[in-house]
């Protein structure tokens, strides 16, 4: 091996490049884990397998020194390093490392074979060490950022929740990548195929992506045409509120002009006067009832969902000052009590007469207008809706959250002693 450094003293270079090796494969964890894997613990622990995975690595290599179950030791220790920092199905994290270990593989060959042409052979002997060349190394780290930077590219919007189906289709998949390795562990020399090892990675990866790929497609296109079906209900509804408005001023105006008049009837002492002012006043009694909560298009909102509530024989409760509410736009107001009522009524009419009860506050706080809604809940419901519906009201909380936002609020969802409470926190606009 003319050429190649041989001393003790240049040992710790190849140590650092098989350190920036195993880097590449961390870095390609970090890529496919937080591609696939959704809801980590909390936020200081989204990359911690990646960090339990290198120093594993790292052990295992220089401590342990076992090459013939390294692969499969380090496929066992990150699937229980993800599960461990992720609450998402187990399988979620072996076929994180099913995709890795096909990355591995197919990185190696790739970098190897174009660095044979320059070099023969791939490895050096340092001491009683043997490594792989350091320009080996540095290749495939580039090999694997550039498949890590393409997959990651795959799953920037990855929003599908994998199955057990998915897990045993990837699982079989892979078989033949486990064959591979076997013939690789027990046979030494002569048989070694490189095409082969490069294709069959290279199709384990391909099926991977490309089955959670369609997958998370066909999600997207059904988000996508919920979204629209919840837009245009949204329109509709406020279209709705909007014309109910204008009624509501109509009806203000005459409730006025009949007050008037029954000042007027009220002095003529005749019996059958009187008779016909008790009348009126008891039949216009609703409308003294009206909920005024300062914001008129709001007024129309509540006055709806009262009476969609009483229809149900709920007990409707709203204690509402929302006179400093104005900067909210009426489309806001309707996606954001609208949908909140809606759910909330929905869950209350599956529940016994005792437990049917919504309450809706809102107030101005020093410089936030608080929003809150609370209504028991049945067991096994999420967020007030049941499975049933979820195709209506599944998008529901999210442009409730979405409209809050915009103001640069908060919406805060909980569920406790069975009853569910949203709490929506706006900062009023500086005056």
């Amino acid at each position: 091996m003319e050429g190649v450094p041989q001393g003790e003293g240049v040992m710790w270079i190849y140590r650092v490049m098989d350190i920036l090796g195993t880097l590449g494969d961390v870095i390609a964890l970090g890529f496919i884990m937080t591609g696939i894997c959704k809801e980590n613990r909390n936020k200081y622990v989204k990359y911690l397998p990646c960090v339990l995975f290198f120093c594993f690595v790292y052990m295992w290599t220089w401590v342990i020194r076992d090459q013939t179950f390294k692969m499969p030791a380090i496929i066992i220790a990150g699937t229980v390093f993800i599960k461990l920092c992720y609450r998402d199905k187990w399988f979620n994290g072996i076929i994180c490392m099913f995709l890795l270990y096909a990355e591995i593989i197919l990185g190696e060959t790739i970098a190897g074979s174009i660095l044979s042409h320059f070099f023969d052979p791939l490895t050096v002997k340092i001491g009683n060490e043997i490594f792989m060349r350091w320009q080996t190394y540095f290749g495939f780290f580039i090999v694997m950022l550039l498949l890590s930077f393409g997959i990651s590219r795959l799953f920037r919007n990855f929003q599908y929740e994998t199955t057990l189906k998915d897990f045993i289709l990837i699982f079989v998949s892979y078989i033949f990548l486990i064959i591979i390795f076997l013939d690789d562990i027990t046979i030494k020399s002569g048989n070694y195929n490189l095409e082969h090892h490069i294709m069959s990675s290279a199709l384990a990866i391909i099926f991977t992506v490309q089955l959670l790929y369609m997958k998370n497609y066909t999600l997207l296109k059904k988000v996508e045409q919920q979204e629209q079906f919840t837009i245009e209900r949204m329109k509709e509804q406020f279209a709705y509120y909007r014309e109910k408005e204008d009624d509501e001023k109509r009806v203000r105006a005459l409730y006025h002009d009949m007050k008037n008049h029954l000042l007027i009837l009220e002095r003529q002492n005749s019996a059958e006067t009187k008779q016909m002012v008790s009348d009126l006043r008891r039949r216009i009694s609703d409308y003294e009832e009206y909920i005024h909560t300062g914001n008129e298009f709001l007024d129309v909102i509540i006055h709806d969902k009262a009476k969609k509530a009483k229809e149900q024989q709920i007990d409707f409760s709203a204690v509402l000052h929302f006179e400093d509410g104005g900067f909210i736009e009426p489309m806001d107001l309707s996606t954001i009590f609208g949908n909140a009522l809606d759910n909330a009524i929905e869950a209350s009419v599956k529940l016994p007469p005792e437990q049917r009860l919504i309450t809706v506050k809102a107030r101005s706080i020093h410089d936030v207008l608080m929003i809150v809604f609370e209504n028991y809940a049945a067991a096994g419901r999420k967020n007030g809706t049941s499975k049933e519906d979820g195709f209506l009201h599944g998008f529901g909380i999210p442009n409730i959250q979405k409209a809050v936002e915009k103001y640069n609020g908060e919406c805060v969802i909980r569920q406790e002693d069975g009853k569910f409470v949203m709490k929506n926190i706006i900062p009023l606009p500086e005056t």
